[in-house]
């Protein structure tokens, strides 16, 4: 068991290893976006003139040749079908250690049609859990320590509250209504929500056993599970 469990660790380093290389080289290579999409006008236009006018062949067919611009295609083409070929060869492996790991998913992003919803979501969760916790993502606004206790919370810190799960609507609504680039952070036990207003999205910290049940929630309420 010993062993197995090394090894085990090791297969893990490795695979966090290639991820963050992999990472590295795709995230460099998606600069080639710009690169493919005006090589598409290019040849657009190329191929527009050349039609429109054929007497413009004889240009074109003299450019090409002195500036060797067949051997450098050539070239090019060969490396990109290398690439396109790799990365058909290693598209099952890739979907293979996403299904893998998203059996391990700890946390969910979600985007929300409107504000309405994200209470209707929060309501959803918390109604029926018991007692949670609630605070600011971002500290300093005093008006909403006032307005945590009209709400009936008891403060435990200076900017956190405790409130019963059925009063967990009424807070996200506060914060979205009156504090919008406060954010907020909302738990119990077991789940935590956080609201980050500057990117317009909830996330969701839950044991894996619980994220499918608040995709399920979130769906019911019309929003957009991200994949990340």
């Amino acid at each position: 068991m010993e062993e197995e469990l090394g090894r085990l660790k090791d297969a893990l380093r490795r695979l966090q290893m290639g991820i963050y290389y992999l990472n590295t080289y795709l995230r460099e290579s998606f600069e080639m976006k710009s690169t493919l999409e005006s090589l598409e006008q290019a040849f657009r236009d190329y191929k527009e003139l050349v039609e429109k006018m054929p007497d413009l062949e004889g240009v074109a067919e003299e450019y090409v040749r002195e500036q060797d611009l067949l051997p450098v295609f050539k070239e090019m083409k060969a490396r990109y079908d290398a690439i396109s070929n790799l990365m058909r060869k290693y598209s099952e492996l890739i979907d293979e250690i996403d299904a893998r790991l998203e059996r391990y998913r700890s946390y969910r992003y979600y985007m929300f049609p409107e504000d309405d919803s994200v209470a209707r979501f929060v309501d959803a969760v918390f109604a029926s859990r018991g007692d949670i916790t609630v605070k600011p993502l971002i500290v300093g606004d005093e008006n909403i320590v006032d307005a945590m206790k009209k709400l009936g919370g008891e403060q435990i810190t200076k900017f956190s509250f405790k409130f019963s799960g059925d009063k967990a609507a009424s807070v996200a609504d506060t914060f979205l209504r009156d504090f919008g680039t406060a954010g907020f952070i909302i738990e119990d036990h077991e789940i935590r929500l956080t609201w980050k207003p500057e990117i317009n999205v909830l996330r969701v910290d839950a044991p894996k056993d619980r994220i499918f049940e608040m995709d399920e929630i979130a769906r019911r309420v019309g929003a957009t599970i991200l994949s990340v």
